[in-house]
């Protein structure tokens, strides 16, 4: 596997007597749309939620969810107000980051 941002190749989580070392994380994400539930009752309220229409997984590095603005994009994709599927808005974002964590 390798991280969405920049590419580098990620590393299974590895367990110890005394801890753990995650190298990435996962965000399981997609194409959505806005979806109504209806209840039943006269009186009862309309459930939206957002239908996840086209699965994908966004995998980052540990370096890279380190990054604040990386972060930020993740949070707006889970929360639904941007999508971090959406090109220009990756490309934009890459450009606008500070310097590159370094993956070594």
């Amino acid at each position: 596997m390798q991280c969405f941002h920049c590419g580098r190749e990620v590393r299974e989580t590895t367990h110890t007597q005394k801890g753990y070392r995650v190298d990435y994380y996962l965000l399981h994400t997609g194409r959505t749309e806005w979806a109504f539930l209806k209840d039943p009752k006269e009186d009862g309220a309309t459930l939206h939620y957002l239908k996840l229409q086209d699965p994908i997984d966004i995998v980052s590095c540990a370096d890279c969810y380190a990054n604040p603005q990386i972060r930020q994009r993740l949070e707006q994709d889970f929360n639904g107000s941007a999508s971090i599927l959406n090109g220009e808005g990756v490309k934009a974002a890459e450009k606008n980051t500070s310097p590159q964590p370094d993956h070594g």
